[in-house]
């Protein structure tokens, strides 16, 4: 989720609600994430919805990991390359599979704080021949 302090009142298109200046807002990110309106079969693993071409079809402010503008997180390019260096060292290393006790397909907890599936996922972990 990402919050924000409304400069200005803002009338919302279509409606009678004004957002008054002052107001804290939350965006609530996940669910822009999952809009079908923007991301057809948003549950489908589908990396093509991120491609040059994909991207230019939907608005710019419709995916925000990393929040946007001015405001944007300052440790993206931190945390981009961390993951990917993370990736790497781990995937070179250890072989990933599911364990039997992860439910598949996984359900997210609506209720959590943080994006975690219902029962945990575990994995089944073993090191790479050298």
């Amino acid at each position: 989720m990402l919050n924000r302090e409304c400069t200005k009142a803002y009338k919302i298109p279509d409606t009678d609600i004004v957002l008054e200046k002052g107001i804290l807002t939350v965006i609530p990110v996940f669910a822009l994430h999952h809009d079908p309106k923007y991301y057809p079969d948003p549950e489908r693993f589908d990396p093509e919805r991120f491609s040059e071409e994909e991207k230019a079809k939907r608005h710019n402010y419709v995916y925000l990991p990393f929040g946007e503008g001015p405001r944007i997180c300052i440790g993206m390019r931190f945390g981009l390359m961390q993951t990917k260096v993370g990736l790497v060292s781990l995937l070179s290393k250890y072989q990933f599979s599911l364990s039997e006790k992860t439910p598949v397909p996984l359900l997210i907890d609506a209720k959590a704080i943080f994006l975690s599936p219902v029962g945990g996922m575990w994995l089944q972990i073993k090191q790479r021949a050298k």
